[in-house]
């Protein structure tokens, strides 16, 4: 059975009125915003745990291309899931 215009003009209503509903709720917003904070600050915690094994494993090599690697990751990582956390404060800064 196809779809007819009707329906497809009832679905992209009843799409658009469940976004605008989400996008309008504050609530929705802190939540995806605090949900976004947790997934950046577990994949930061986990690129500082392998950083430590790493290190703790074989530290006479010193800095490599691993240890940076995963060293950046928790830094960039950590810094989104600050913003994320913190989001109602950065909306507020306005740079000049």
């Amino acid at each position: 059975m196809p779809l007819g215009l009707d329906s497809l003009t009832r679905f992209i209503a009843l799409a658009s009125s469940w976004w605008d509903k989400i996008n309008d709720s504050a609530t929705w917003q802190d939540g995806i915003f605090y949900a976004l904070c947790g997934a950046y600050a577990l994949v930061s915690s986990v690129a500082l745990i392998q950083l430590i094994r790493i290190e703790l494993r074989v530290p006479e090599y010193g800095w490599t291309t691993q240890k940076v690697f995963h060293l950046m990751n928790f830094i960039v990582n950590g810094v989104r899931a600050i913003v994320f956390g913190f989001h109602k404060q950065v909306f507020v800064l306005h740079p000049k």
